[in-house]
């Protein structure tokens, strides 16, 4: 059996948390799993309004097309990875991965405009912070073990 997750998308225009979609993975849902290669996924980022023939890069025309990248990036095969409504699977997935990005009206990197919430079976976050803050919980936690 895999360990299943979540990773809801969220896009935050002003104040309002508007979202995007809702991703479910059956296996690697854990820290080390889909928590970290989120992380560095996200990590080189870049959120662009409006984009030209010169930009290049890990460059991504606002907060959907950079979804539209990660499900482009992360579905390679039949199953593992499906598409399901916003909430569906937080009660009884082993992780819920909540990103909420920052709408950039300017050239910003998505590291510094992006917070991630972590939580297990629907309960309270255990985690929330920023993805490099992820990257060294994940860390700690590998060597607490």
């Amino acid at each position: 059996m895999g360990t299943r997750s979540t990773i809801t998308f969220y896009q935050k225009t002003n104040d309002k948390i508007i979202p995007i979609v809702n991703i479910y993975q059956q296996y690697d849902g854990y820290l080390e799993g889909v928590g970290k290669g989120l992380c560095e996924w996200l990590k080189n980022k870049i959120i662009v309004n409006g984009i030209s023939p010169l930009d290049v890069g890990d460059i991504a025309n606002g907060v959907g097309c950079l979804v539209a990248q990660f499900i482009k990036d992360k579905k390679d095969c039949v199953g593992d990875l499906y598409i399901y409504p916003i909430g569906w699977g937080q009660d009884y997935c082993d992780y819920n991965y909540s990103v909420v990005i920052e709408d950039a009206y300017s050239k910003r990197k998505v590291k510094d405009i992006t917070t991630i919430e972590v939580n297990s079976w629907g309960e309270e976050p255990f985690f929330k912070g920023t993805i490099q803050e992820l990257l060294d919980y994940i860390e700690n936690q590998k060597e607490e073990q």
